[in-house]
């Protein structure tokens, strides 16, 4: 049987272990916290086999040889980290001059000019630890659009480490003509919006672009595309990650500000979307293990099982 859409997946552990992790962490740092997280990583990766069997395909995708357990639990390990940096960006542990942004004075540009834009993020490395990075530091305003009601209890945590983790998240499911209204407001003040590109949005997993995705067809949602192009402002790809030997921030141009016509738009979106694939597949071929997507992004069993459920048929 296939996984259930990603965001039908409950959000694993306790809000107090959580609130009791965070607090461990605040005062003892990394030292005391990161033994207690191999801990629950290795947990999670020996009761979790559908988790294991997504990252292992990716892993093979993203490398060109297939994934050893090992390899498997680093990717696990690297996601729990990837929350720690979130947790340290948010506390002022990490800033401004702790990331390689090349992109930063594009931004900042950009704000003292009243034009915001559009950065097409992914679920790749920690693009909200850069959005924690330039607020602390008081040079761009970023306005995070996404789903997070599988993840509430971690945002609470996020919420006590930093006061203004909160004030810009704007759920997906609330875009209307009016929210559209408030985004454009937003863009006209100098302020950017992110919007995560790589993950089917729940409620609307019928409209979706196919397009070819380290190897093989994958679906990307149609929503930030269409979205970041009726705008009317400059798109960008963004990505925070770690590279190991230090925090970087990728910004590269996906399209110029410019109103497009009805009969070229869908064209438009999809020669932003192959801009946006090149740029994330080059990230996931050099850091592998920094992409998060936990489930079966290809549709791999999908596939399988409408083969197995076919073969049936035909045999009776």
């Amino acid at each position: 049987m296939t996984d259930p859409h990603w965001s039908e997946a409950r959000e694993r552990g306790s809000a107090w272990g959580m609130q009791l992790l965070f607090s461990v962490y605040r005062f003892g740092g990394r030292i005391l916290v990161y033994p207690v997280v191999c801990i629950i990583v290795s947990y999670f990766y020996l009761t979790r086999a559908s988790v294991r069997r997504h990252s292992a395909r990716y892993l093979a995708r993203a490398t060109g040889h297939k994934a050893r357990a090992l390899q498997v639990w680093r990717h696990h390990l690297a996601f729990a980290r990837a929350l720690m940096d979130r947790l340290d960006a948010w506390m002022g542990r990490i800033q401004r001059k702790d990331v390689d942004f090349p992109g930063h004075q594009t931004l900042r540009q950009l704000q003292a000019d009243k034009k915001g834009g559009v950065l097409l993020g992914a679920h790749f490395g920690n693009l909200e630890m850069c959005r924690a990075v330039v607020e602390n530091d008081g040079s761009l305003k970023l306005n995070v659009i996404l789903h997070n009601a599988n993840t509430a209890k971690f945002n609470k945590v996020v919420e006590r480490a930093s006061q203004r983790s909160g004030v810009r998240l704007i759920q997906v499911d609330d875009i209307t003509p009016a929210t559209a209204m408030m985004l454009k407001a937003k863009l006209d003040e100098g302020e950017f919006l992110i919007l995560l590109a790589d993950r089917l949005p729940p409620g609307n997993t019928q409209r979706y672009f196919s397009a070819p995705f380290l190897g093989a067809q994958a679906r990307f949602p149609t929503g930030p595309f269409w979205l970041a192009l009726l705008l009317d402002a400059p798109v960008f790809f963004m990505a925070g990650f770690d590279t190991g030997s230090g925090y970087r921030a990728r910004l590269v141009p996906l399209r110029e500000a410019g109103r497009v016509r009805r009969s070229e738009r869908d064209r438009a979106c999809q020669t932003m979307l192959a801009d946006y694939i090149e740029q994330l597949e080059q990230l996931c071929r050099a850091y592998p293990l920094q992409w998060f997507n936990f489930f079966d992004y290809w549709g791999d069993e999908r596939s399988a099982e409408n083969s197995t459920r076919s073969d049936v048929t035909n045999e009776q």
